[in-house]
């Protein structure tokens, strides 16, 4: 399933996710809000799949919605609080600051982030994964800021997905089709949750995206 969206003027996003073979919840999870010029947004890996992994991974999104206002470190602790006595998950989670166009990310343990650059011979960063489980075993906590351009495109992927190229993601256009696209390409099989949310900014995209109306497939 695919879904488009918008979360500001500036930003349009898409998600794409499925379940592994036999299981009807998914270990996996996906949380993006905005509050006057930030946009947050967070990738969730549930520890394994199936009810208990998607327990651990809800639990971790509501825990981001409630304490999204605070710091990245404090948004984390609080979720390694909230995951205690669960399985855990993997999480990264990245603030977009629409006026200072940059974005921060934080992650722990496998959910892969990878910023694509508009103007193609720019260099490609990548999220920081710090190793760990959220709920088991947190690290130090050390966020990353890097410049956010008009045309990026942020990329968030659980482990379920290979590693996609800064090409795939400049593919112009609706971003719930694009998300389905690399999900369809880069998911690793059917064995275990796959969940790939994309994210873009420039002036007025995000209205763009809201015309075009929310696409589910």
């Amino acid at each position: 399933m695919s879904i488009g969206g918008a979360l500001h003027a500036d930003l349009a996003y898409g998600v794409a996710h499925a379940c592994a073979d036999g299981e009807q919840v998914s270990g996996d999870a996906w949380v993006a809000l905005a509050a006057e010029d930030q946009v947050l947004l967070a990738a969730i890996d549930g520890l394994g799949h199936g009810v208990a992994a998607g327990e651990a991974a809800a639990r971790a999104a509501e825990t981001i919605r409630a304490h999204a206002a605070e710091p990245l470190p404090a948004l984390m602790t609080a979720c390694h609080a909230a995951l205690a006595d669960t399985r855990g998950a993997a999480l990264t989670v990245a603030r977009i600051e629409l006026t200072a166009r940059t974005l921060t990310w934080l992650g722990i343990g496998n959910v892969n982030g990878l910023l694509a650059p508009a103007v193609a011979s720019a260099s490609a960063p990548e999220a920081l994964l710090l190793a760990g489980v959220v709920g088991d075993h947190l690290p130090q906590l050390v966020p990353v800021t890097v410049p956010f351009a008009d045309g990026d495109t942020l990329l968030l992927a659980t482990d379920g997905i290979s590693r996609a190229n800064a090409v795939e993601l400049r593919v112009p256009g609706a971003l719930g089709p694009l998300a389905d696209g690399l999900l369809h390409r880069h998911r690793h099989g059917s064995r275990d949750d796959a969940l790939v949310l994309v994210a873009r900014i420039g002036p007025g995209i995000g209205t763009a995206e809201a015309d075009r109306g929310s696409i589910v497939s």
